[in-house]
């Protein structure tokens, strides 16, 4: 149809260049001060275009297209305003909060009736109800994208929340550039495929803090491999797709109630999409259930690990900080997952979900197996439980090596733990696990000091703790604090021993290998069961000989640590008095001496060990 002649002649469009990442803070204001003026006068121009339009008459009133050669109906949506404090959520029925887009039969037709075309309702794209030039984006020869991946940009930078978290993640230590390259030819979900009708600004920002901050610290190593899938997948399914902006706000929220991110970038609005995310995730996971088709495929388990991790609301905070000062706390976000406790109901679900999979070996999806066995030993070590799933390392290559083969010490070091102790009943697992925690924090000590594979650290921390929590208890009721001791069969000396040594181990495990943060660390509660063990009836000669004292020391020692905070401190610290004063040990250099005959890391342990020390200095003045 030719064009109406009352309709004013439009110039040919010109093409702005400009750069990707900008080398200074004046060139990045000119850029965007570039953008501003660019849209500013196309809208200029199209508005007289309609005002010229509108005097010729109807026929000239037609909505130009989302894109000049998109020319099929959209499906009409609430509108969402990202920058305002009211509900932004798209829709408060739960039916109509996720579309994976309508067909051209379900839209309005243009003979629909006036009451129908009057719905309050906008096009899909929140605040861009109009096409916006293309502005060509050249990347800067200092950056690390090539021109064959120049993209074109449509989005103005002006809005707060994303500036805010931009600036954060160009000041941080993750290569998210390449990241996102790699998903998206430099734009994540450059056509806004999402299958959510939630302003696409903040699922934008859900996305980059994905891709950028969260998975990459999830599984170093392997993380542009598995988020060449996890993010595809996300796209496509709207349950997981949910998931995952519930599990990045929740993590999100945990990092800037901690002040590690700065608290502006999560605000109201983000808790209050985190709170509806959490609730739409459980509500469309209980819906796909019913669905044998869907019920155990790879995006439902991915699903419910991110409900069995991740909480809207949780107190972060008001918990003691664990005594020992361990290293790589933040170690695939150990530091963030372990201040939410995991939902038993959950992991009740998924690890049903796994078994009728066939086990985690069949679970497909890159890395997802991986996240499932981290999952694992966390709430394994939280409730002390024995692991449901085998250990899955990072990378695939190491699936079947020994802890032996991926620490890399050998025979003649798990000897010296065991000939020394051999009398006393104590096992070979024992040895070689102190051997093991002994190799892992060298290993640690000389990482720090220079370049190290976070991935193979990783994998090496996962399996020496796995393997620890893989050891049985002497006896099923030691594993309960709450149980009845006095009626309990008196354990036999040998499962004294036994039982001691694997307490402190996991002590000294969930401290420093493995450190559990205070909101869902076991350490107060293995400090009442060593102590449980310690008081049973044993023989008088059972702690007499050298060997048996110098392991009773650092039994002692690690089980008034972990009692830091809990009225069992002074009971340790009157029974590691009586040792002390037996051989004469004047301080705590001495004694960190017979400690580290079994396994010591003074980063970690010594400022707890003196304050234990100095404790004990004034248990004996007034004595």
């Amino acid at each position: 149809m030719p064009a109406d002649k009352g309709a004013p002649k439009v110039k040919r469009d010109t093409i702005h260049f400009v750069n990707a990442y900008p080398t200074s803070e004046t060139e990045r204001l000119n850029n965007k001060r570039l953008v501003r003026a660019h849209v500013g006068q196309w809208i200029s121009t199209q508005t007289k275009g309609r005002i010229v339009a509108a005097a010729a008459g109807p026929a000239s009133l037609v909505e130009p297209p989302l894109a000049a050669s998109d020319d099929r109906p959209h499906p009409p949506v609430e509108a969402v305003d990202a920058d305002s404090d009211d509900p932004y959520l798209s829709s408060t029925s739960p039916s109509s909060t996720f579309t994976s887009g309508s067909s051209p039969s379900s839209h309005d037709s243009p003979g629909s009736s006036t009451s129908s075309a009057s719905r309050d309702v906008t096009p899909i794209f929140p605040k861009a109800p109009h096409p916006r030039l293309p502005l060509v984006i050249i990347p800067s020869q200092t950056g690390t994208p090539s021109p064959a991946n120049a993209y074109s940009y449509q989005q103005q930078v002006d809005d707060e929340d994303e500036r805010s978290f931009a600036d954060w993640a160009e000041s941080g230590t993750s290569s998210s550039r390449g990241y996102i390259e790699i998903v998206g030819a430099g734009s994540l979900d450059p056509f806004r495929a999402y299958p959510t009708n939630i302003d696409p600004k903040l699922i934008r920002l859900s996305d980059e803090y994905c891709i950028s901050c969260l998975w990459p610290g999830l599984t170093p190593g392997p993380s542009g491999t598995n988020m060449q899938s996890w993010f595809p997948l996300g796209v496509s399914d709207p349950v997981l797709f949910t998931a995952f902006l519930f599990g990045s706000l929740s993590h999100m929220r945990v990092q800037a109630l901690k002040g590690w991110i700065p608290r502006h970038i999560f605000r109201h609005r983000q808790q209050r999409l985190l709170e509806h995310a959490e609730m739409e995730t459980v509500r469309l996971v209980s819906r796909e259930m019913s669905n044998p088709s869907r019920a155990v495929c790879d995006a439902m388990i991915w699903s419910v690990v991110c409900m069995a991790h991740n909480k809207a609301e949780d107190d972060v905070n008001g918990l003691p900080d664990i005594p020992f000062t361990a290293p790589m706390q933040r170690l695939q976000w150990l530091d963030v997952y372990g201040c939410l406790r995991p939902n038993l109901i959950h992991i009740g679900g998924l690890i049903q979900m796994v078994n009728l999979r066939g086990g985690i070996e069949k679970i497909e999806l890159p890395g997802l197996a991986s996240v499932i066995s981290f999952s694992d030993i966390v709430t394994s070590s939280t409730f002390l439980l024995h692991p449901v799933f085998p250990w899955i390392p990072l990378e695939m290559s190491r699936k079947n090596k020994t802890m032996q083969e991926l620490l890399g010490y050998r025979d003649a070091d798990i000897d010296r733990y065991y000939v020394q102790h051999q009398h006393l009943g104590l096992s070979r697992s024992i040895a070689e696990i102190l051997c093991a925690m002994n190799t892992y924090t060298n290993l640690v000590d000389q990482a720090q000091r220079g370049h190290y594979d976070l991935s193979l650290l990783a994998d090496q921390r996962s399996i020496v703790h796995y393997t620890l929590l893989c050891l049985p208890p002497a006896a099923p009721h030691q594993t309960d604090p709450n149980s009845n001791i006095s009626q309990a069969p008196p354990l036999q000396p040998q499962d004294i021993i036994y039982e001691a040594l694997r307490l402190a181990c996991l002590i000294y495990s969930v401290g420093i290998v493995l450190p559990i943060p205070p909101q869902s660390s076991p350490i107060m509660n293995l400090a009442e069961l060593l102590r449980n063990v310690l008081s049973n009836p044993n023989h008088p000669s059972l702690w007499t000989t050298p060997q048996a004292q110098v392991a009773l020391l650092w039994i002692l020692t690690l089980g008034g640590i972990a009692a830091t905070h809990t009225p069992h401190r002074s009971w340790y610290i009157e029974r590691l008095c009586r040792v002390v004063e037996h051989h004469k040990i004047a301080s705590y250099e001495h004694l960190s001496r017979y400690l580290a005959m079994l396994a010591w890391y003074p980063v970690a342990c010594d400022t707890p060990g003196m304050e234990l020390w100095f404790a004990l200095e004034r248990a004996r003045m007034y004595r």
